[in-house]
């Protein structure tokens, strides 16, 4: 894998767990009220979505391309 894959593969992965701790941490928050949380909730889970759909998409590619070698 090159580098600069690696550095994509690296920079989605970060994403997602920042992602992830945003979500935990509007989940938890009792503050505010419920349609604001429950807006960005789904906001959240659009970008992990997103995010998960890039990192197969990455994996595809390095799948492939490790197969034609």
């Amino acid at each position: 894998m090159t580098r600069l894959i690696e550095i994509i593969n690296n920079t989605l992965i970060l994403k997602k767990q920042v992602l992830e701790q945003e979500l935990e941490e509007v989940i938890n928050d009792k503050q505010g009220k419920v349609g604001e949380r429950i807006k960005k909730v789904t906001d959240i889970i659009s970008k992990l979505a997103e995010t998960d759909s890039s990192t197969n998409t990455l994996n595809t590619y390095i799948n492939n391309n490790n197969n034609n070698k």
